[in-house]
């Protein structure tokens, strides 16, 4: 047989698609190297060129869910009939809807990088995740202050400051991925909620917005989040 040479770039893309498939089937855990290799008929050599590890996998794959939620913000952020204050909303509502939409992937595939043994690659795929954000976060609150629509002296530190704001709940989002039960679940999202309730206030202030203009989750898109869950861990 003649033996097919793929670009790397979608060899690549091909070996991020089949493991996303089973990550989100079957679990992280349950899913190995070997497997990925056997179902793409790769060799382990064509494998490990592109990934070291199964655990740099996840961390592709959050890079990846990331750049295509921008890209879907896309049209926000060319929207020349919005101001600042109504790009941002909208860019913030378009990040979620890209979580509600991915909601079983979300939780079998990154369940991983809430494990308290890996914190460093949970920094790390945060740092990645945050690197995709800023820029578009940056523009758009540099915009609004240029419309004097925001009131902060940087931009660029009020983004990275937002970003690591966002990046506190992990504790949170750690107690919902241990959920097992009803009551577990319920305990975990009302916690979420509350946090991103009160750092939404705390946004506002670093944006100089009255209370309550911005919102960062909502407890419907939550609970639909939840929910998907629930089911699949009722299922299993």
């Amino acid at each position: 047989m003649t033996r097919i040479v793929k670009p790397a770039t979608v060899r690549r893309e091909e070996i991020l698609d089949c493991a996303q498939r089973l990550f989100s089937r079957q679990g992280y855990d349950a899913t190995s190297v070997n497997q990925i290799i056997v179902t793409l008929g790769l060799s382990k050599g064509a494998f490990y060129h592109h990934f070291s590890a199964k655990a740099d996998l996840i961390e592709a794959l959050a890079l990846r869910f990331a750049d295509d939620a921008a890209r879907m913000a896309q049209p926000v952020l060319d929207d020349e009939s919005l101001d600042a204050f109504s790009r941002l909303s909208k860019f913030l509502a378009s990040m979620r809807d890209s979580k509600v939409n991915a909601a079983f992937e979300v939780r079998n595939t990154f369940e991983p990088l809430f494990r308290p043994e890996n914190a460093a690659l949970y920094e790390r795929v945060e740092e990645a995740l945050f690197g995709v954000v800023r820029p578009t976060l940056t523009r758009i609150i540099a915009e609004g202050v240029a419309e004097q629509t925001f009131d902060t002296s940087n931009a660029e530190l009020a983004a990275d400051t937002i970003l690591g704001l966002m990046g506190s709940t992990r504790r949170a989002v750690t107690d919902l991925y241990a959920a097992r039960n009803a009551a577990d679940f319920d305990r975990a999202a009302c916690d979420l909620v509350e946090r991103y309730r009160y750092l939404g206030t705390v946004v506002d202030r670093i944006l100089g917005l009255p209370e309550g203009s911005i919102v960062l989750s909502d407890p419907q898109t939550i609970r639909f989040m939840i929910d998907t869950w629930r089911r699949e861990e009722t299922a299993a």
